[in-house]
């Protein structure tokens, strides 16, 4: 890709992908809040029809001027539950489909789990709309591409449907895209710009390197020593690690998510260094690797997500012993600092927007010292740290959290933060820091 194309911006790649595809009205399923954003705010008249899968916080207000043509879906329980409740508040011709007895969460695995089900739904919804807005059939040549740094894969053929990535769901939509494919041209959208991966590479090049680097070097990886990464995601951290350690030592990079293993290894492709990381497929609860096979074990925001016991007792299992466990988590039990001038009130209300949240078995608190030494661990080096960021160095960060935020706020509190980062951005004040617990500890 030339420089200029590595610049620009995710509505001008969406907007070169339509004009080279010629997609002038289509349906749209998405689940990762900037992707849907930047859609309904830049190609409004071109959206046949939006579905929102388990989404996270986002302004109802882009989708307003089309809400009888949005469709809600989301669990009943889980970090993500109360999203499309407050979003019906202020899209009130939307639809809405309550998943019963469904975790909803940013790492749910929900078309994989009520395959059937989403598949009845989604396509009542589509023939619906298709029938009464008049959405034209196209016919595209089938397989894969790529335009504007926006991968695609293309099957059957219909009125256009896209699918975008749903932040760290592991199937994606691949149970349901032969049922798709069989009434509309279905096209999977995927790539470094779309979906989490940006938000997984942009945090790498802000405030979170830090805190990474800091548990890095209280691990003391030596020349040589086997550096395992598990629960990579898009393989920032790897690539990073790579390059800190100069190549000397080799990196395995494990993950469950099969759709996060593509973009990391086509994302390492174009780095000689990172030709040391291995890429593999695994479950952080049960990995797939022989014990005492590691010197230096880490793992990055990733205990949140699952059975956070089970998942320190597998790190443990395949370090040799000697060998130094690495682990950072998401501080919820913290509140995140931001430098910007806004009423006491609001400010409060800002600070306690819930983020991503932990699963039920998850350890996002400062339980994970307490773990920690449980599990047999010694010499720890254990504490909080804080991921500072600028509007200047991190401007893809900025747009997650403060989308996040405002997304979690008032209507009216939700004007006053924007406002007010908005002038912190334009002088050059713009400061926030998120907060982390890490530990670091030797295996006996």
């Amino acid at each position: 890709m030339s420089p200029a194309a590595e610049s620009l911006t995710l509505e001008e790649r969406l907007g070169e992908f339509f004009r080279q595809l010629d997609l002038r009205r289509f349906h749209v399923a998405a689940g990762h809040a900037i992707d849907a954003l930047a859609l309904a705010r830049t190609f409004a008249d071109r959206i046949a029809s939006m579905t929102l899968m388990c989404p996270a916080r986002l302004s109802a207000e882009p989708f307003r001027t089309f809400d009888t043509r949005v469709l809600l879906i989301g669990g009943d329980r889980g970090p993500n539950a109360p999203v499309v409740p407050e979003l019906l508040q202020n899209l009130p011709h939307a639809r809405a489909v309550r998943l019963r007895d469904h975790v909803d969460a940013a790492w749910s695995d929900t078309v994989a789990d009520r395959r059937e089900e989403v598949a009845s739904i989604l396509l009542e919804f589509l023939s619906d709309v298709t029938s009464r807005e008049a959405v034209p059939e196209i016919h595209l040549e089938q397989g894969a591409a790529e335009v504007a740094g926006i991968t695609y894969r293309v099957r059957g053929s219909g009125p256009p449907l896209l699918l975008l990535p749903l932040s760290l769901s592991p199937s994606q939509w691949d149970p349901i895209v032969d049922a798709l494919a069989e009434r509309y041209t279905t096209l999977v959208l995927g790539g470094a710009f779309l979906g989490i991966v940006p938000t997984l590479e942009a945090r790498m090049r802000g405030g979170y390197r830090n805190v990474v680097q800091n548990v890095v070097d209280a691990a003391r990886p030596g020349a040589g020593e086997s550096i395992a990464e598990i629960g990579c995601g898009s393989g920032a951290v790897a690539r990073w690690l790579a390059h800190h350690t100069g190549g000397a030592n080799p990196i395995t990079a494990v993950d469950v998510n099969a759709y996060l293993l593509r973009e990391a290894a086509a994302l390492s492709e174009s780095d000689p260094t990172a030709q040391r990381i291995t890429y593999r497929q695994g479950d952080a609860q049960a990995l797939p690797i022989p014990s005492d096979s590691f010197d230096v074990t880490l793992t990055f925001t990733v205990m949140e997500e699952l059975d956070a016991d089970r998942m320190l007792a597998e790190l443990v299992r395949v370090t040799r012993p000697g060998g130094r466990v690495g682990v950072v988590v998401r501080a919820v039990d913290m509140l995140p600092w931001i430098n910007v001038d806004l009423p006491d009130e609001v400010r409060r209300a800002a600070e306690r927007v819930a983020g991503a949240g932990a699963d039920e078995h998850g350890c996002a608190d400062a339980s994970l010292y307490r773990r920690c030494a449980g599990a047999g661990l010694r010499d720890l080096v254990m504490g909080p740290q804080y991921g500072a960021d600028t509007a200047q160095r991190s401007p893809e960060r900025l747009r997650f959290f403060a989308g996040r935020i405002a997304g979690g706020l008032a209507a009216e509190d939700a004007r006053l933060f924007r406002d007010s980062v908005r002038r912190a951005t334009s002088d050059g004040t713009m400061v926030w820091a998120e907060p982390y617990h890490c530990a670091v500890g030797t295996r006996p």
